[in-house]
This record gives C-alpha cells, sequence and structure tokens, in this order.
C-alpha cells in the first residue's frame, strides 16, 4: 500500500494558539518528542494546541514525492488538512528543508494568515552569487552529514556510529535524484522570494554549531525579513530543538508569549531575473 504524502497527528490538547510543526527531510514527527515533553512547565506552550504533520519527505514516506514540482504545495495540504479538521494553524514551525519550503509559501501571493512563523535551521541565501561550483559539489556531503545526524540523535544511548554513515547513505538513496533536486532548486531560489510579503511575527532560530545551515544564513534571512528576531542556540548543530530541548522550548515559549516587534522596512530581494519570471 502506497503511504499518504500528508498525515496530521495530533500532539498536545489545549485552549491556546494552534501550531503545526513541521520536520525536515528524511525525518518524522518524533523530532518534535523532547520539546513537547516539557510543554507542561511553561505557559505558553501547556496552553497551546500541538499539531504535528507527517510529511512526504519522512523517512518512511512515498518514494515517488519528489516528482512533484512545487514542493512547498504539500505544507499548502498540511495547513488545509488541519483547517478542515481543527480549524487554521495560528503558529506554524518548520526546521530545515520544511523551513525554506514554509518560507517560500509565505511570501508567495496566496500566503495563509498567521499569527506567527518559526523557522529552524532554515537555507537562504540573499544573492545569487553566493551560490558558486563549490556549493552544488559539496551539497551532497552535507546531505549525508544531515541524516547522520539525526540518526545519531534519533538512537540516542542506543547509537552505534559506525553504522551511521552506511544508515545516512541509504537515506540518501532512498530520498534519490528528484528528492534532492527539489531541496537544490528550493534553496537557489531563496534569493528571489519576496520577503517583503510577510508580515506575521517571525522567530529564526539557529545551533551555533551547525554544519549543514550555518548560522550565517540564519541571520542573513533574519535581516531580510521585516518582522523576524534571530536566536541562536549554544552547544546545537542542525537540530537545536532536540539538541537542547530546555533552551528551544524557552525560545518557543517565548515566542508564543511575546510576538517578534516589526522593526520597519525589510530588505529587497534582487530584481527578478528574465528566467524567474517566466
Amino acid at each position: 500500500m502506497t503511504p499518504r504524502p500528508v498525515i496530521l497527528r495530533r500532539l498536545t490538547t489545549g485552549n491556546g494558539p494552534r501550531v503545526l510543526l513541521l520536520h525536515g527531510m528524511a525525518d518524522s514527527v518524533s523530532i518534535w518528542d523532547k520539546p513537547i515533553a516539557l510543554a507542561p512547565h511553561r505557559k505558553a506552550l501547556h496552553q497551546a494546541e500541538f499539531f504535528a504533520a507527517e510529511l512526504p519527505w519522512r523517512g518512511t514516506g512515498p518514494a515517488d514525492w519528489g516528482y512533484r514540482a512545487e514542493p512547498s504545495a504539500w505544507l499548502a495540504e498540511a495547513l488545509d488538512t488541519l483547517a478542515a479538521a481543527e480549524g487554521p494553524a495560528d503558529v506554524v514551525v518548520g526546521h530545515s528543508f520544511s523551513a525554506m519550503l514554509l518560507l517560500d509559501l509565505l511570501c508567495g501571493p496566496a500566503a495563509p494568515d498567521l499569527r506567527g512563523i518559526v523557522l529552524i535551521s532554515p537555507y537562504f541565501r540573499a544573492r545569487p552569487e553566493d551560490f558558486d561550483w563549490a556549493t552544488m559539489t559539496g551539497l551532497p556531503e552535507k546531505f549525508v552529514l544531515a541524516m547522520e545526524e539525526g540518526i545519531r540523535l534519533a538512537a540516542g544511548a542506543r547509537a552505534k556510529p559506525v553504522l551511521h554513515r552506511a544508515m545516512a547513505e541509504r537515506l540518501c538513496e532512498f530520498i534519490g535524484p528528484y528528492g534532492w533536486s527539489r531541496f537544490f532548486e528550493s534553496y537557489l531560489r531563496t534569493p528571489w522570494l519576496r520577503t517583503e510579503n510577510l508580515t506575521a511575527p517571525a522567530l529564526v532560530v539557529s545551533g551555533t554549531g551547525d554544519r549543514i545551515a550555518a548560522t550565517a544564513e540564519a541571520a542573513a534571512l533574519a535581516e531580510r525579513l521585516s518582522t523576524a528576531t534571530l536566536r541562536t542556540v549554544e552547544d546545537a548543530g542542525h537540530f537545536p530543538m532536540a539538541e537542547q530541548p530546555e533552551r528551544f522550548a524557552d525560545l518557543l515559549d517565548e515566542f508564543l508569549q511575546r510576538p517578534a516587534p516589526v522593526r520597519g522596512p525589510a530588505g529587497k530581494p534582487p530584481h527578478p531575473t528574465s528566467l524567474e519570471r517566466i
């Protein structure tokens, strides 16, 4: 049986804001287990109603999800599914690949109306010339490193580092050339995102030890967004919500209580090229 592309999971109940959590590439809703377990000890998190979407690029998702040319449409489907079942999301939290797609969706013409967004370990470059040949040749190794780090975190005390590399490479093979092509296409488009269209308060979170999506990229994104606040997490890499769940829970709790203030005019993306206008 072919797995459903998008599956919605309820994680908590509450009478506060409805929060939708979106995992990254080859991950699952379990990446949110640690911060959600801390929710009862924080006022805003305890009141919030948390949902998580199992997205097509999860480790057990359909292998053909990458055939769809615009992967941000899968996030729109997750938002529609939540709206139909429980009501519209108030706040959306995206990690890694999903953070990049969420940004793409919210900067577009049919963006949903949200009270806030949280972008964890986002990929973003402000100028087309920030991409070079070394970017392309270096990405395959970054893909493997990302999978390896996620496997290590999921395994915990049961970790067998000698197996991590082989498992990571197998995951990359499962995602396949179409999945990774969708990632790279989305990444290459980030300089042209119409970030001035995004008016909801935003929190950008980056682990200072992230070897995959550098903190400098998170900082560049926060600078581009007029409503964003950047928060870095010490002693964390690409998965700050799992590596430093206490710190992440504090940041999210603070954000839900006191949305980031508007700072003024947003940075402008470069003028679209003739290719981008097509």
